[in-house]
C-alpha cells in the first residue's frame, strides 16, 4: 500500500521523484507519464511519487481518490502527495509551490507533461521547471513527457468527462485504456433485489448501460447476492446502450421470473410497477428522460435467458 503524504504537512525522507499533473481521470496520456516516470525512478535509484488532489478541481469527477490511489499502484508508486485544492493553494505562486514540496519530501527530480501549468494563476508551466531545475543550487533535474493525441486533439480529462456526459463511454475507454468503473455503494438488499447508491461526486454517464458488477471479485450471480449486504462496497462497469437496440417487448410477463432491481420514482417509469410489467415498454421513450439504465437477467422455462432494461436515474442514489 503506497504512502499518502499531506501537502504542507507530512514528509518523505528518501530521495524520490515526484511527477506533478492533476490526474483526475488517469487517462492513456498519464499511463504514458507514469510508466517513463517508474523507469526514471528505478535508473536512477528514486521512490517514486505522484501529487494528487483530495477531490479534483472542482466539478464532478471521474475517478475518486481511493480509485485513483488504486490505479496508481500498478506504476509502483511509493507515495502520492495529496492536496486540497483550496483558495490558499492556488493563490500559491508556482516557485513557492516547490518550495513547499522540497521543504517536506526530498526530491532529487520532477517529471510532468509538457502542458502542465501550476502556480496562481497557472503562471508556472514545463518552461518555469525547466528554468528552476536548470539552476545547479536547487540541486534537482527536470524531463517534461509529450502530450498523448487522439487524432489531432490532445488526451484530457476535460475530453473524457464531455465524452462520459454525452454518453459516448466506448470513446470514454478508448482514452482512459480500461472500461469506466465506479465504486458504488449497497443501500438496501433483499434476496437477489438490491438498491445501488451512486456516489454523488462522480460522472453518472448518460444513457448508460449497467453491464457487469463485481463484489469481492464475485461478479452477479449466486456468489454475488450471497455476501452481499447493506453498505457493501460494489464495482459497477458500464457501457454505451448500442444504437441498434431500439425497444423492448416482452411477450409473457406472466411467466417471467428471475433477478429484480429496485427502481426509484422515475417519471420514464410511470406505469411499470416491477420488471415483469415491462410489457411493450419503449426504450427511445425513457431513453430521453433517464440517465442510466440497469438490467436484470430472465429466464424462460430455466432455460432461455434475456436482459431486461431497468430506466432510472443513478445521482446519488436517487
Amino acid at each position: 500500500m503506497l504512502e499518502i503524504v499531506n501537502y504542507n504537512e507530512g514528509e518523505y525522507e528518501f530521495p524520490c521523484l515526484l511527477v506533478l499533473g492533476c490526474f483526475d481521470g488517469l487517462h492513456i496520456g498519464h499511463a504514458e507519464l507514469l510508466k517513463k516516470a517508474k523507469l526514471q525512478a528505478k535508473i536512477n535509484g528514486l521512490d517514486l511519487g505522484v501529487m494528487l488532489f483530495a477531490d479534483g478541481k472542482g466539478g464532478k469527477q471521474v475517478y475518486s481518490f481511493d480509485e485513483r490511489i488504486a490505479l496508481l499502484e500498478q506504476f509502483n508508486v511509493k507515495f502520492v502527495v495529496r492536496i486540497e485544492f483550496t483558495n490558499d493553494f492556488k493563490n500559491t505562486k508556482p516557485l513557492d509551490f516547490l518550495q513547499v514540496l522540497e521543504d517536506k519530501l526530498n526530491v532529487k527530480a520532477y517529471m510532468s507533461g509538457k502542458d502542465f501549468r501550476f502556480g496562481a494563476g497557472a503562471k508556472g508551466k514545463s518552461s518555469t521547471l525547466k528554468n528552476y531545475c536548470e539552476d545547479e543550487e536547487n540541486g534537482v533535474w527536470y524531463m517534461p513527457v509529450k502530450d498523448v493525441l487522439s487524432g489531432s486533439e490532445k488526451v484530457s480529462t476535460t475530453l473524457i468527462k464531455s465524452l462520459l456526459e454525452n454518453g459516448e463511454i466506448a470513446s470514454a475507454n478508448e482514452l482512459l485504456g480500461r472500461s469506466f468503473s465506479a465504486t458504488a455503494t449497497v443501500g438496501e438488499t433483499c434476496g437477489n433485489q438490491i438498491k445501488i447508491l451512486y456516489p454523488q461526486n462522480k460522472i453518472a454517464p448518460k444513457d448508460a448501460f449497467l453491464s457487469e458488477m463485481i463484489y469481492n471479485g464475485n461478479e452477479s450471480g449466486d456468489a454475488f447476492y450471497k455476501n452481499i449486504k447493506h453498505e457493501s462496497e460494489i464495482d459497477v462497469i458500464m457501457k454505451d446502450i448500442g444504437e441498434e437496440q431500439k425497444q423492448v417487448r416482452i411477450d409473457e410477463p406472466d411467466k417471467l421470473y428471475g433477478v429484480s432491481v429496485r427502481k426509484p420514482d422515475d417519471e420514464a417509469l410511470r406505469g411499470v410497477g416491477d420488471l415483469g410489467a415491462v410489457d411493450g415498454f419503449w426504450y427511445n421513450a425513457a431513453k430521453t428522460k433517464s440517465t442510466v439504465v440497469l438490467t436484470a437477467k430472465y429466464y424462460r422455462d430455466n432455460i432461455t435467458s434475456f436482459d431486461v432494461p431497468l430506466y432510472a436515474y443513478w445521482n446519488g442514489g436517487g
